[in-house]
């Protein structure tokens, strides 16, 4: 597909010989004693050297859980067993393994359990929401060689943002799944606020656009991107038009293109049937060259859209 006619929305894959994600590997790392006894913690913020001593001790599957959890905001326990602990033998046992070791991170208070759950009573560790801390965000700076991360504490947010942040760590949780049976390779995921793009407006003021992720896929010899924006009907016709209209000005702008050499496409992604309906509406109403920029799936064909599928809009708006 290409926008105006020259500008590529998708270019061959280059070749690589790893993913660039851990996570996305064909296993998840292998797990440790998970009936390790919790690291000394003072009740204080960490010294460089303390800082030091506890990365020291922490396995690779903490560091990755970690930073997981920090590029995603939030994630459900049990989207954490999916990631980190499928290769067990049992969903139960894998179950159990994972709430261990969560329970130890926030021991270390490197992780934070939120009080809110998602999912109902039923739902019980399932539903349980876990979030960063800033001493986990100073860890993954420290790991990462970018000094010392923001110390802002951690709020328990409402329950809107929980249920989008959700449904955004929930589509990557579905891609590393799909990645790891080999059906698509998942190149990378980025989430808010890496994804975000800044640009100069048509009148020279400054502009950004605020995707919920940045995905690219490859399937077989091409490599798909997209900007994905996860719609849970919280906006109205007006927002998401205006949102159009500044995906529509960025990819004039040619900056993504002159960095990138495409553009990707707009993939809306919302569980509601209704929903996509009243997107494609908006949709219709751009100019017809622009329309092709985006595109509007349920949820169950998220990835046929996101892998390049031109039946994912037809297949919403059955």
């Amino acid at each position: 597909m290409t926008g105006h006619g020259e500008r590529p929305l998708a270019g061959p894959l280059a070749s690589t010989n790893a993913p660039r994600n851990p996570a996305f590997g064909a296993q998840p790392a292998p797990v440790g004693d998970a009936t390790d006894p919790p690291l000394p913690v003072s009740s204080v913020r960490l010294s460089h050297r303390g800082l030091v001593e506890l990365a020291a001790q922490l396995s690779d599957r903490d560091r990755e859980l970690l930073e997981t959890l920090e590029r995603l905001r939030l994630l459900q326990s049990d989207q954490v067993r999916r990631l980190f602990f499928a290769q067990i033998a049992t969903e139960a046992a894998s179950a159990r393994v994972s709430r261990r070791a969560l329970q130890r991170l926030c021991e270390l208070r490197l992780v934070h359990r939120l009080e809110r759950r998602v999912g109902g009573v039923r739902a019980g560790s399932r539903g349980t929401v876990y979030t960063s801390t800033a001493r986990g965000r100073r860890l993954i700076a420290y790991w990462n060689g970018k000094g010392a991360a923001s110390d802002r504490g951690v709020h328990e947010p409402g329950a809107a943002f929980v249920a989008h942040q959700l449904a955004v760590s929930e589509l990557y949780v579905t891609l590393v799944e799909t990645h790891r049976a080999g059906t698509i390779e998942l190149l990378a995921f980025e989430g808010e606020p890496q994804c975000w793009r800044t640009f100069t407006g048509p009148l020279g003021g400054p502009r950004i656009v605020k995707p919920d992720a940045r995905v690219e896929l490859a399937v077989g010899e091409y490599e798909h991107v997209s900007f994905v924006e996860v719609d849970l009907g919280t906006e109205g016709r007006g927002a998401l038009t205006r949102k159009c209209a500044a995906y529509l000005a960025y990819y004039r702008a040619g900056r993504e293109q002159a960095e990138h050499g495409l553009f990707p496409r707009i993939v809306w992604i919302t569980p509601n049937p209704a929903r996509v309906q009243a997107i494609e509406s908006v949709r219709r109403a751009l100019p017809v060259d622009s329309r092709k920029l985006f595109v509007t799936a349920p949820t169950g064909a998220a990835l046929a859209a996101l892998a390049g599928g031109e039946d994912a809009r037809q297949e919403g708006s059955a």
